[in-house]
């Protein structure tokens, strides 16, 4: 999740028990060798659900930038890169929801943290160590199981570079890809080569943080070297511009504007 989220908006951990609802069936589709493999059909009733918690954490009101995406690409596999505990899969997992879907969402990340959990103020405690090892991936789980997206959201917990690579060897393809991970220009730059090949045709790639000078600067970059328009929406989410959102256009609340120069000063 994004870098604001956890400097100012804390949530508070809760280990209250919880009704787990039962795993739902898998239909059969062209990803079955990478989600056999990675996630077999008990990988969630399988669990140790002790040391679940519901500790939710988002600084900003849920975007309409998601439902524009999901509404208009109708995906039936998404993938998430950075997720920190589940905030915005668990946000599209409801929009999917909503609109009939039987999506999944498989969430690459390490759960142990980026630079800026480390090093920055106090934010080494939204880790909630344990052990010397950080709990992230319990709230997740938690805040996934409570909002009941049990069987709907993946965890796949490995850096961003095994994830892609991982990906391509088992063939896996995705409808959409949500770019939330490193706040770096290269981390931005290898993450958009390793996962754009990754979509389907039609498919759609859109970032989080393009307030951040480095990651707006790379959006800009990649979307030149790919070919594509950037769109930018609420100044906030970026995305990259196909033939299919340019049929939908964004909602008006959305601020939706294409950049073609550098992101401004």
């Amino acid at each position: 999740m994004a870098l604001l989220d956890i400097l100012f908006n804390r949530g508070k951990a809760s280990t209250s028990k919880t009704s787990f609802p039962v795993e739902r069936t898998r239909i059969p589709g062209p990803n079955d060798t990478f989600l056999d493999r990675i996630f077999p059909e008990d990988f969630w009733s399988s669990m140790d659900r002790s040391r679940f918690v519901t500790d939710e954490q988002s600084m900003l009101a849920d975007e309409p930038v998601f439902e524009w995406l999901i509404r208009t690409t109708r995906p039936d596999t998404i993938v998430e890169l950075g997720s920190w505990k589940g905030h915005s899969a668990n946000h599209m997992a409801d929009i999917c929801k909503a609109e009939g879907l039987d999506s999944r969402i498989i969430c690459v990340d390490t759960f142990l943290g980026g630079p800026e959990h480390w090093v920055l103020g106090d934010t080494i405690d939204t880790m909630r160590r344990r052990n010397g090892m950080p709990t992230i991936l319990e709230a997740f789980l938690g805040n996934t199981v409570a909002r009941g997206n049990e069987g709907r959201i993946f965890p796949f917990t490995v850096d961003t570079a095994t994830g892609w690579q991982v990906m391509r060897d088992l063939g896996f393809k995705a409808d959409l890809i949500y770019v939330d991970a490193g706040h770096a220009y290269h981390q931005v730059v290898e993450e958009v080569h390793g996962y754009l090949p990754r979509l389907n045709e039609g498919g759609v790639m859109f970032g989080d943080d393009y307030y951040f000078e480095p990651v707006a600067r790379a959006a800009h970059d990649m979307a030149k070297h790919y070919g594509f328009s950037l769109g930018v929406l609420q100044r906030r989410k970026w995305v990259f511009m196909t033939e299919r959102l340019a049929r939908n256009p964004a909602p008006e609340e959305l601020g939706f504007e294409i950049r073609t120069e550098p992101y401004p000063a």
